[in-house]
């Protein structure tokens, strides 16, 4: 199969540009709150995971999503999404580094995370998550350079099955770290790993679009020209399906909360009065990030719409961002019952925390998006990894 590589375009050196500074922010904000401390951060004893965190999740559960084109060609036989799947792999690779960049600059030490090789914790989710990664990074990677120089060997269907059952338990350990901990009862739910598995099928989804489009700007080319019509209807049906079935999975969570009577407490407060925490919830996970989806998508009057699709899948990204902060942050702001069945009038456990994330932590959060948008594109560039109609006219 014939494939080029991105241009060395205005648009594509403006992107490279954008992407080095959010890196470059993203570093020396680690390094300003290695030597100040996490004050600087607006973390607290109440709330240690921040948006640096939640980044780094969002950035992890994206990179096991987007091998959706990958394994529709790969796994399922659909030959129509086969010319991306190189470029699905790239994305994957390069988000997964972007996630990884920031959950270190995060810990504070970066260089401490080899002692959890050192230190090998079979019961610990955390240890685990380690061994995942670097086996994901091997399998997509064997792949991505499989689906490059020999793209219908037999290799590059038996790594691609492989990589696909492995982003599922990618996605399931991403999701373990937060449903085996007890001590925050609103966060300990067997619900939690499938939610973000679903949420990593849509998410994954709505970014490839996004990177499609983007890929598109780089080479001055417009979307309709980076994506057949029949291909693109395809993905914006499947992206409708993904949302619905995210949007099941997160309402069964809170569903089930309202009916468990230790957590029911916590949602009134998620859902109703917890300040900005319900309106992320509904105007931006329900409202942009599932029903304007879904208008969007399904609407027949609107398909007609050129930028229809990416608009979709940038609302997606939106609302998909929106959850993940109420899932990871409203249940270290709301107080934990440390005495249960005893009214606690106590400062620090007895009234919801305050949390405000500073520019500095936004920047470490910005920082791997940035790095993955940096290893997108160079790899892009370097590498032949699209199909051939995203050549640009005037070669370089």
């Amino acid at each position: 199969m014939n494939r080029t590589r991105i241009s060395n375009s205005k648009a594509f050196l403006v992107l490279l540009g954008i992407s080095l500074l959010l890196t470059l922010l993203g570093a020396w904000a680690a390094l300003r709150i290695e030597s100040g401390g996490h004050i600087l951060t607006g973390m607290n004893n109440s709330v240690p995971w921040g948006v640096a965190l939640t980044l780094a999740t969002f950035l992890l559960v994206a990179a096991s999503g987007t091998l959706n084109l990958a394994s529709l060609s790969s796994v399922f036989g659909r030959e129509a999404y086969k010319p991306f799947a190189s470029f699905s792999a790239l994305l994957a690779l390069s988000l997964l580094a972007g996630g990884l960049f920031t959950l270190m600059l995060d810990l504070g030490r970066p260089k401490d995370v080899f002692l959890v090789l050192n230190h090998f914790n079979a019961a610990s989710v955390f240890s685990l998550n380690i061994v995942i990664y670097a086996v994901f990074f091997l399998l997509v990677g064997l792949y991505w350079l499989l689906t490059i120089f020999t793209p219908q060997g037999r290799g590059t269907r038996v790594f691609g099955f492989a990589a696909f059952v492995w982003r599922i338990i990618l996605t399931t350990g991403s999701g373990c770290v937060f449903a085996v901990l007890a001590g925050r009862s609103a966060l300990h739910s067997a619900l939690l790993p499938p939610l973000f598995i679903a949420l990593s099928l849509s998410l994954g989804l709505a970014v490839s679009v996004i990177a499609l489009y983007k890929a598109g700007i780089a080479s001055e080319r417009p979307f309709a020209a980076l994506c057949q019509e029949d291909t693109a209807r395809g993905m914006g049906n499947l992206l409708a399906i993904l949302v619905a079935v995210t949007f099941y999975m997160a309402a069964t969570l809170h569903l089930v909360g309202l009916n468990s009577p230790p957590v029911r407490s916590f949602e009134r407060f998620v859902l109703c009065s917890g300040g900005i925490f319900p309106v992320l919830l509904w105007g931006g996970f329900v409202t942009l990030g599932t029903l304007i989806p879904l208008i969007l998508l399904l609407v027949p009057a609107l398909r007609a719409w050129s930028l229809r699709l990416p608009a979709a899948a940038g609302c997606v990204v939106l609302g998909s961002f929106a959850l993940m902060y109420t899932l990871i942050i409203t249940p270290q702001v709301y107080p934990p019952e440390i005495f249960p069945g005893k009214i606690v009038e106590d400062v620090f456990y007895g009234t919801p925390a305050t949390y405000e994330a500073t520019a500095l932590e936004w920047f470490v959060g910005l920082g791997g998006l940035g790095l993955a948008g940096l290893l997108s594109l160079f790899g892009m560039r370097v590498l032949p990894v699209l199909p051939n109609r995203f050549q640009p006219t005037s070669s370089q």
